[in-house]
């Protein structure tokens, strides 16, 4: 396994995928920095509030929006690279399992999707110090970094794109052109923005990142139930992609 997953990264860094990874990290949190440096004003928070709860509700927000594109277009670049090359049927001649090649390009793509993320919230957070010591007056220096409301928010997000990845890794290796997945897994996304508010949103793939949209402090999920459900959905798609990958799909 951890041989075809080096593989894949050889592969990977062929592609624009490592660079769109670090570039689409940085790209939320450097536009939020240069807004606060010259609208500094505008930020000035009241007295006794900390300004750290602001700064990341916008920075949460923003990972709600743009990172679901960024996985979208990820997964694409990945599974499209044996589409591009028509490598698919030559893979399935090798002496190898079909179970392992899904689950190591899976592996790739789940590691790529983490490091977007890793990336993404180390340099919003540097960027938050970073204003803090250009501009006191926006009082990031004064107050600690609340690191328990970043960790609920990481790990509720993440919970809750892990059966739209499955989903889309699914379509994106059973169809060949990159803009039609893409297309599919955007659709998705609008259909799950213009119904974030409806009642059964959990039941669409595509809509539960919307649920954590304006996380707050004081956010309350009942997060049994909602764990218990994306791990039900994530294990329904994961096995049925597993099953139209390893009998069906024929590249």
């Amino acid at each position: 396994m951890m041989k075809l997953l080096s593989a894949e990264l050889v592969k990977l860094k062929n592609t624009f995928a490592l660079w769109l990874t670090v570039l689409g990290a940085l790209f939320l949190p450097l536009l939020l920095f240069t807004t606060y440096l010259f609208e500094w004003k505008e930020f000035i928070p009241n007295a006794q509030v900390d300004p750290w709860y602001d700064y990341l509700l916008r920075t949460f927000n923003g990972c709600c929006f743009f990172s679901l594109g960024f996985i979208l277009l990820i997964i694409g670049l990945i599974l499209n690279i044996e589409h591009r090359a028509n490598s698919w049927k030559h893979l399935f001649t090798m002496p190898l399992a079909r179970g392992k090649l899904y689950f190591s390009k899976m592996a790739l793509v789940v590691s790529v999707i983490i490091l977007f993320f890793l990336l993404y919230f180390v340099f919003a957070i540097m960027s938050g110090h970073m204003l803090g010591f250009i501009q006191p007056a926006l009082e990031f220096s004064r107050y600690a970094l609340p690191n328990e409301y970043i960790f609920r928010f990481v790990l509720d997000f993440l919970v809750s794109i892990v059966p739209m990845i499955i989903v889309q890794y699914w379509i994106s290796f059973r169809v060949k052109n990159l803009v039609i997945s893409l297309g599919i897994g955007l659709f998705g996304l609008l259909m799950g923005l213009l119904l974030k508010n409806w009642d059964n949103i959990i039941y669409l793939p595509y809509a539960t990142p919307f649920q954590m949209l304006n996380y707050k402090v004081t956010a309350v999920l009942n997060r049994q139930g909602f764990y218990w459900f994306n791990a039900v959905y994530s294990l329904l798609f994961l096995a049925l992609g597993y099953q139209d990958f390893t009998k069906r799909f024929r590249g």
